[in-house]
């Protein structure tokens, strides 16, 4: 029996992948701004620090949520979906270390307007609690968007509520509400108990006529509790149209 040298099989399926426009590479090589949960989990390893809690916020129809489970093995994962259509699939995931809640989150406690925008085709929503928010906008779904309600809370309050003391990964992808959902945390921005935030972002600064979707403000705001962006994940470009989709990763980093 013939025996391959490791090497060799490798650089074989190598160059089998290139054919097909493939590239092969070792998670543990892979350079910053690749798999956002990967980099989590490689930072919160060099610190000794276990991801044990997870807040998806926009969390849709379970997307990320799955992924988390995953991802953080040992981890308790709260989902946020104000939806009742994506909220009702969300809750078919069905594991012990995972709650779906039907709440928005915000600067805001109560019953608030909520803007629902279009359906995709995977049947999911694009919703959002303002009414001109970057991304429907550009994509003119504001226009025909059905105002309805949502129930609404804070991150601190929440947190409050079902005594949670520290929050490890907390995911926003909320239609331009990001901001807002951060400023609902403030209280446990400052007591530092907030590691890692992966937010969606669509520019850098913010778009005249269009409300959210901009990161510099949320830089400067989570720079004010000492997280320091990490690496930027982009989603798609739309060159001709001059419209980026991405997610950015910030991090506490521990104290000395």
């Amino acid at each position: 029996m013939i025996e391959f040298p490791l090497s060799m099989l490798s650089r074989w399926v190598r160059a089998l992948l290139s054919r097909f426009d493939y590239v092969l590479w070792k998670r543990e090589f892979l350079v910053y701004g690749v798999l956002p949960f990967h980099d989590i989990n490689r930072l919160s390893h060099a610190w000794y620090l276990p991801i044990e809690t997870c807040f998806d916020v926009g969390a849709n129809t379970g997307q990320t949520a799955r992924e988390m489970l995953e991802e953080f093995p040992f981890a308790r994962v709260y989902s946020f979906e104000p939806h009742p259509v994506s909220c009702e699939r969300l809750r078919e995931i069905m594991n012990p270390r995972f709650s779906a809640h039907m709440l928005a989150l915000s600067d805001q406690c109560g019953e608030v307007p909520f803007y629902e925008y279009a359906a995709t085709g995977g049947g999911s929503h694009v919703n959002s609690l303002l009414p001109n928010s970057h991304f429907p906008s550009h994509f003119r779904f504001s226009s025909g968007a059905k105002k309805i309600t949502a129930q609404s809370t804070t991150i601190d309050t929440f947190c409050e509520q079902h005594s949670i003391e520290k929050i490890d990964v907390l995911k926003l992808d909320i239609e331009g509400s990001e901001l807002a959902a951060l400023e609902g945390a403030r209280g446990m921005l400052e007591r530092g108990r907030i590691r890692f935030v992966y937010t969606e972002y669509t520019g850098l600064v913010p778009t005249a006529g269009v409300a959210g979707g901009s990161l510099m403000p949320i830089a400067t705001y989570l720079d004010g509790f000492g997280l320091v962006p990490i690496a930027t994940y982009t989603d798609y470009v739309l060159h001709k149209e001059k419209f980026v989709v991405a997610n950015a990763l910030f991090a506490l980093w521990p104290s000395s």
